[in-house]
């Protein structure tokens, strides 16, 4: 009998905080969306094209391309409630973030001469320790010189990247990505159409 009292005792002071404190849990997994001042970060990813133009499609062996990034000092970033108390220690470029919104500047350099330039935001998600998936939209406007028909033609674009990226350390991130440019209907004009796989590092200052 007085091991049952014992036990139940015991029950009763372990339940005590679940009953006086019954948001405990929920604020250990609360989340927090918010505006973020952080450093800015410079990213550079190169690696081979193709057309996807008729004429042209096929291997990615049709030349070099190079895309350069400026990442502007501010993110939106969503986590656990109880991270955001970290924000002050960098640890790498994401700082563990859950997932992230954020605005870049961006170049894209083509060997046959041709300049891509605008302004996007890039989407990264947390999907397993210290691995991001991201993708990235942004407008560009394309000065395209005639080497590059049919594929790349002078206009506005819309530039997409898909990445996998892994911070090394708190200075520099590696990264794979897709990269595709279309004109997506933005002008009425002649259309591009290419698609360019890269490897890449970013620079967090």
């Amino acid at each position: 009998m007085s091991y049952l009292k014992k036990y139940y005792w015991v029950v009763i002071t372990l339940s005590l905080p679940t009953i006086f404190c019954p948001n405990l849990s929920a604020q250990n997994t609360a989340g927090k969306f918010g505006l973020e001042i952080t450093k800015a970060k410079i990213g550079i990813n190169g690696g081979p094209y193709r057309g996807r133009t008729p004429e042209t499609d096929g291997l990615f062996n049709q030349g070099f391309a190079v895309i350069g990034q400026v990442y502007f000092p501010i993110q939106w970033s969503a986590d656990y409630q109880r991270n955001f108390s970290d924000s002050n220690t960098i640890t790498n470029e994401y700082n563990n973030r859950v997932f992230l919104i954020r605005p870049s500047a961006l170049f894209h350099f083509v060997d046959n001469g041709s300049i891509a330039m605008g302004a996007g935001l890039q989407f990264s998600f947390l999907i397993t320790k210290d691995f991001y998936l991201e993708y990235q939209i942004a407008g560009v406007y394309l000065e395209a010189t005639k080497a590059a028909s049919p594929d790349l033609n002078s206009g506005f674009n819309l530039h997409h990247t898909i990445s996998i990226s892994k911070p090394i350390n708190r200075h520099f991130s590696i990264a794979t990505s897709l990269i595709h440019i279309s004109g997506a209907g933005i002008d009425k004009g002649v259309v591009s159409n290419q698609d360019v796989i890269t490897l890449g590092i970013k620079w967090n200052l």
